[in-house]
């Protein structure tokens, strides 16, 4: 009793403070968390998710986040849902999957695989690890020549690099370790080790398409990541996967 006494009586007022705080904050989340979502359920017919959205907000979607406001609702993509099973006819989520670590990304299939409903899409956008393969083998190509000029002009991390390494010739080996670790960057894949994780969750048909192109009206043009950097660098960056339940 007395150590517990004593541990009571050494905690500062602002951790006790702080704990209620962020206590109170969780409890407002997922009320306005649930009010969201069973407004969105309740008065839409086609049921479309959108995970990680950021600023794309879009029309007629029901959009989350981990920053959450009065119109976004939260969401952690690599925890379950608290959805309903079988109630979404799309999903969709654009870089994003790359944030996650390969036990959060495999939740986040499983999980979408369970609320999407019986041929619903899901459609991610997603960095390929085919193309910083291919910059790696071969960095004299001009458009590999090209995304390595503009990565260096723009991204403040390699700002270093620019300043200490005098042959420009090595800056794509630069340019490469730097995508792995960057903006929280956790596990890059190619079509096929994500078609099999599609697979092993769950999902009985994978598509590859283009930034852009679906075989589904709802999924076309969807991506704004060639809004925030150059349409030609996202091109080049980005693979489009279609999953279907």
């Amino acid at each position: 009793m007395r150590k517990i006494l004593k541990n009571i009586l050494s905690t500062s007022p602002y951790v006790v403070y702080k704990k209620y705080r962020d206590k109170m904050i969780n409890v407002k989340r997922i009320k306005v968390q649930k009010e969201i979502i069973d407004d969105y359920l309740k008065n839409n017919e086609v049921k479309k998710l959108q995970i990680g959205c950021g600023t794309n907000i879009m029309e007629g979607w029901l959009n989350t986040d981990l920053k959450d406001t009065n119109s976004i609702a939260f969401l952690d993509a690599g925890k379950v849902y608290p959805i309903k099973s079988d109630i979404f006819d799309f999903i969709y989520s654009e870089h994003l999957f790359e944030h996650l670590k390969i036990e959060q990304q495999i939740n986040m299939l499983e999980e979408c695989h369970r609320i999407l409903k019986k041929g619903g899409v899901m459609r991610i956008a997603t960095p390929s690890l085919d193309f910083l393969f291919n910059l790696y083998s071969n960095p004299d190509t001009f458009e590999n020549q090209q995304y390595v000029i503009w990565a260096m002009k723009n991204i403040p991390n390699l700002n270093v690099v620019k300043d200490s390494v005098v042959d420009n010739e090595e800056y794509y080996t630069h340019v490469i370790n730097n995508f792995f670790k960057a903006w929280g960057h956790q596990m890059i894949h190619n079509y096929s080790s994500i078609k099999k994780l599609a697979l092993q969750c769950g999902f009985n048909q994978v598509k590859q398409f283009s930034v852009g192109d679906s075989d589904i009206l709802t999924l076309r043009n969807i991506e704004r990541h060639g809004t925030i950097i150059p349409k030609r660098i996202n091109l080049i960056e980005t693979m489009i996967i279609e999953i279907t339940k």
